[in-house]
């Protein structure tokens, strides 16, 4: 909650729940941790994507002919499916249905089949960050805009109002009712966020009282999630949820970043520390981590998908919430 020219305390805020589907008693895990099996000779690098559900997982590495790209779980078992690509900008839905950019342009990926999403006009380029259930992607055509909307079955981008040129833009995620989050860039005192509605309608997300900027991380069912950061860049920024509104409804002092959440109300956040690790919120003050995985996707039942090392290298990790 955040009331104007007043800087409430963050005990207090933990405790507030407006509008939010978290305000339930804490289910305790017994977590049981497994390797997500991978294919011989590849290299994995990261766990940076799954469905809401769970049932598909992507992770960034090199298969045994050294090409960079993602490989696809599901139901915790390869695919056998590998998309190459430079960077771990990708995303998938319930549906299995994939999102990934190969060279200049973004694709979905439906049973195999590739559908390449279309620039907007003027622009050379697309490229799609994420989709949502329904499949709508959201992303960005050409180097300086505009961000668009490529709508479930089509190819077409839908521009948001007013993206074109100006400072850069980055699309942080779309949720199911198609609300689009983003944050500009520029001089660090001029970063801002912002949620588009699926009408296009822009709403601004606003920092706690005090603070300089709003840094936007993530959309969850309409649940906005990032950090509220000060000014002068030296002190530590406060993790914080948003209502579509564009104000604060909590905060998380628990973390120092925001990671994840669910259709449960439960997030999954950094904490730092001597023992820096991932550990799941599902009230305030209650953390849940789950053991040997730092985790970089929670799912709608609770599990955690994320890396761990062992013996020097990296492996893909599913910590089930039991």
């Amino acid at each position: 909650m955040k009331v104007r020219g007043l800087v409430l305390g963050t005990a207090f805020l933990a405790a507030c729940v407006v509008g939010s589907p978290a305000a339930h008693a804490a289910v305790v895990c017994e977590w049981e941790t497994t390797d997500l099996p991978v294919p011989a000779g590849v290299a994995f690098y990261s766990v940076y994507a799954a469905s809401d559900s769970g049932e598909w997982v992507l992770g960034y590495g090199e298969n045994a002919s050294y090409e960079k790209g993602t490989f696809v779980w599901r139901n915790g078992m390869p695919t056998g499916e590998f998309i190459p690509q430079l960077g771990t900008v990708g995303d998938v839905n319930d549906s299995g249905v994939l999102l990934s950019n190969v060279g200049d342009a973004g694709y979905r990926i439906e049973n195999g089949v590739r559908e390449r999403l279309e620039p907007a006009p003027g622009t050379s380029w697309s490229w799609g960050e994420h989709i949502n259930n329904g499949g709508d992607v959201a992303g960005v055509s050409g180097s300086r805009g505009p961000l668009v909307v490529w709508p479930a079955g089509s190819t077409t981008p839908r521009e948001l109002p007013n993206t074109r040129n100006g400072p850069d833009r980055v699309v942080k995620g779309i949720d199911d009712d198609g609300n689009v989050v983003a944050m500009e860039y520029g001089p660090p005192e001029k970063w801002s966020s912002h949620v588009w509605d699926r009408d296009g309608n822009r709403t601004t997300l606003e920092p706690l009282a005090g603070d300089h900027r709003a840094e936007v991380g993530f959309i969850r069912n309409g649940r906005i999630f990032g950090r509220s950061a000060p000014h002068d860049g030296q002190q530590p920024s406060t993790v914080v949820e948003w209502g579509l509104d564009g104000e604060i409804v909590r905060t998380f002092p628990e973390f120092s970043g925001p990671v994840d959440a669910n259709a449960s109300g439960h997030v999954l956040g950094k904490v730092s520390g001597a023992n820096e690790h991932n550990a799941v919120w599902r009230a305030p003050g209650q953390l849940d981590t789950p053991p040997s995985v730092y985790g970089s996707v929670l799912a709608d039942n609770g599990d955690v998908y994320g890396a761990a090392r062992k013996d020097g290298v990296l492996l893909p990790r599913h910590a089930r919430c039991g």
